[in-house]
């Protein structure tokens, strides 16, 4: 898609469970955010505290995947509680190589509500067709001048 008025944004906050290796477990606001100018990937926003946020992005297949099974490998993974009756949905984000993950438990049901909603926007398979190359290309191009949108 070439025009910027016809992107389409899918937003949602949750609250989840940030456990770290020291053994701090908490309560943590995640906002999750799909933009259709970027189909591959989601945006996971979590408020650390009152001014803090640390921010990831994941890839949308990652996420939809953990959902059914160990999905990922490196500094993200994301998989379905073992205990299925939880209804919960575990991702491991690893910031540092060879440091403990910090794991994330977020509401399988939250989690699929959102993930519906961006396939509803860009179905899987159609990613492609919805990156603006040609817009890309222009302003790799641009010269020193051209402002960046």
């Amino acid at each position: 898609m070439s025009k910027r008025d016809s992107l389409t944004l899918v937003v949602s906050r949750m609250l989840v469970r940030l456990a770290v290796a020291d053994g701090v477990d908490r309560p943590v606001v995640l906002d999750l955010c799909y933009d259709s100018a970027d189909p591959y990937a989601v945006s996971l926003t979590f408020h650390i505290h009152t001014d803090d946020t640390v921010q990831w992005v994941l890839g949308r297949d990652l996420l939809l995947d953990g959902q059914h099974g160990l999905a990922g490998v490196g500094d993200a993974q994301v998989w379905p509680s073992r205990r299925s009756w939880a209804g919960k949905v575990c991702i491991a984000l690893r910031p540092y190589p060879k440091r403990k993950a910090v794991v994330v438990t977020a509401s399988a049901r939250a989690l699929e509500a959102f993930l519906l909603r961006t396939l509803a926007v860009v179905p899987a398979g159609t990613e492609e067709r919805h990156l603006n190359m040609d817009g890309t290309v222009r302003q790799l191009l641009g010269g020193p001048g051209e402002p960046h949108r």
